[in-house]
C-alpha cells in the first residue's frame, strides 16, 4: 500500500498576500503543485474539520472567500468587517469567526447560510481569533492594544480583557482548552493565560517577532515562528523557557504540523519560501519556493477516494484498495508536470469503469472552472 493510502492526503494551502492567490503544497511529496485565484490579496486561511471547504479572509475587498476543496472553485464571499485578517471555524463547521483589523470587531458567518449572523466586539486591531472547545467563547488577540478580549458567543458581548505584552499576532490552545498561549510579536514573548480564571500565569521570552505557534504532541514544547529573528523558537513549557532555535527562511510567517507530527511546515513571507523542519534533529528537511509574500498556511488531509490526487503522484487513483490504479493527469493550473493524460496503468474492467468515472469527474471540474 502506497504512503497516500497509509497517511491519507495531505495538502497545505498557503495564502500568498503578494500574488492574489493560495499554493497548493504536497505535504509528503514536499512540493508546490498548484495555485489557486483568489479575488484580492488573501490574508488569514483555514480549512473546516471535515476538510471539504477552505476558508480565506480577503482584507482589501472586505470579504470571506468560500473554496471548495473538492474542485477548488469558489463557493461564496461573504462581506465582513473591514480588513479582515484572521478567520477560526467552529469544530461542527457551522459558524466562522473573522477578525476584522479595520473595524475592531469579529464577524460571525453562518457557513451554510453563507451570511452574517452577529458581530462580537474586540480591542484595537484584532490580529487573531481561538475558539473554547465548548464553543461558547472566543478569544481575540488585539495586535495595537496589547489585549486579548474574551467573547460571549451566544450573548455577543465581551466578558473580560486580559492585558498581555506588546503586539498580540496569534493564539494556540493546549488540547483541554484549559490554557492559550499568545504570541506577542512587538514584545517579543508568549504570554500564557487560564482561560478558566482569564488571567496571565506566565510570559515567557522568546526569539525576535513571534507570530504563530505550535506545540508538540506531547505538550511539552511550543514552537514559535519568529519573523524577526528567521528561526523557529522551541520553549519548553513546564520550564518556562526558550532552550532552541532553528534556523528558517526570512520573516516566518505561519507554522502547521504534517499529518504524524514529524514535520513542521513554515511559511516565509520575506524570502516567499516554505520550510520544512524536522524537530527531533532541529534542522530543515526541505526548501521550496512559493508564490509572492505567503503569510499564513493550512494543512488538511483526506483520505484517498476515486479521483483525488496521490501524494507524490502527479494523477489520480481509479482504484482502490492495496493494488491502485494511477492516472497522469493535467494539472489545474499549470504549475508543471505532464500536458496530457497518459495511458492507465495496469488497467482492468474495474480500472476502466474507474477510470470513466474519474473522466467525468475531471470534466466537470473543468467544466466549473470555465463558467
Amino acid at each position: 500500500m502506497s504512503s497516500a493510502s497509509a497517511n491519507g492526503i495531505g495538502s497545505a494551502y498557503v495564502a500568498n498576500s503578494g500574488a492574489n492567490q493560495l499554493t497548493i503544497v504536497d505535504v509528503e511529496g514536499m512540493a508546490a503543485v498548484d495555485v489557486i485565484a483568489t479575488k484580492s490579496q488573501p490574508a488569514g486561511i483555514e480549512v473546516s474539520s471535515d476538510g471539504k471547504v477552505i476558508y480565506v479572509t480577503e482584507p482589501s475587498a472586505n470579504d470571506l472567500m468560500l473554496i471548495s476543496r473538492d474542485d477548488y472553485s469558489p463557493i461564496g464571499n461573504v462581506q465582513v468587517g473591514t480588513a479582515p485578517v484572521a478567520v477560526t471555524v467552529s469544530r461542527d463547521g457551522k459558524l466562522a469567526f473573522v477578525a476584522n483589523s479595520g473595524s475592531n470587531n469579529v464577524t460571525v458567518v453562518d457557513t451554510a447560510a453563507k451570511t452574517v449572523v452577529k458581530t462580537l466586539p474586540a480591542g484595537n486591531q484584532p490580529k487573531a481569533t481561538a475558539l473554547l472547545p465548548d464553543g461558547r467563547t472566543l478569544i481575540v488577540a488585539n495586535s495595537a492594544g496589547g489585549t486579548v478580549t474574551f467573547d460571549d458567543v451566544s450573548a455577543g458581548t465581551k466578558i473580560a480583557d486580559v492585558t498581555v505584552e506588546r503586539g498580540p499576532s496569534a493564539i494556540l490552545l493546549s488540547a483541554d482548552g484549559k490554557t492559550a498561549y499568545v504570541a506577542n510579536k512587538d514584545g517579543n514573548a508568549v504570554s500564557v493565560i487560564d482561560t478558566a480564571s482569564r488571567s496571565l500565569t506566565a510570559t515567557i521570552a522568546t526569539g525576535v517577532g513571534p507570530v504563530d505557534l505550535a506545540a508538540s504532541p506531547n505538550g511539552q514544547s511550543l514552537y514559535t515562528a519568529d519573523a524577526g529573528s528567521n528561526d523557529i523558537g522551541v520553549i519548553d513549557i513546564a520550564g518556562r523557557r526558550l532552550t532552541d532555535t532553528i534556523p528558517v527562511g526570512q520573516g516566518p510567517s505561519g507554522i502547521a504540523w504534517n499529518k504524524d507530527k514529524s514535520l513542521l511546515l513554515v511559511s516565509n513571507t520575506g524570502d516567499s519560501t516554505m520550510t520544512f523542519v524536522d524537530p527531533a534533529s532541529k534542522t530543515a528537511r526541505q526548501t521550496i519556493k512559493l508564490s509572492k509574500a505567503p503569510v499564513s498556511l493550512a494543512v488538511a488531509y483526506a483520505e484517498p477516494e476515486p479521483g483525488t490526487t496521490v501524494t507524490g503522484q502527479a494523477g489520480v487513483v481509479v482504484g482502490t484498495g492495496g493494488n491502485q490504479t494511477v492516472v497522469r493527469a493535467l494539472p489545474k493550473t499549470g504549475l508543471g508536470g505532464p500536458s496530457a493524460a497518459l495511458p492507465v496503468l495496469a488497467l482492468g474492467m474495474a480500472g476502466l469503469a474507474a477510470a470513466a468515472a474519474v473522466a467525468w469527474r475531471m470534466a466537470r471540474a473543468l467544466a466549473a472552472r470555465s463558467r
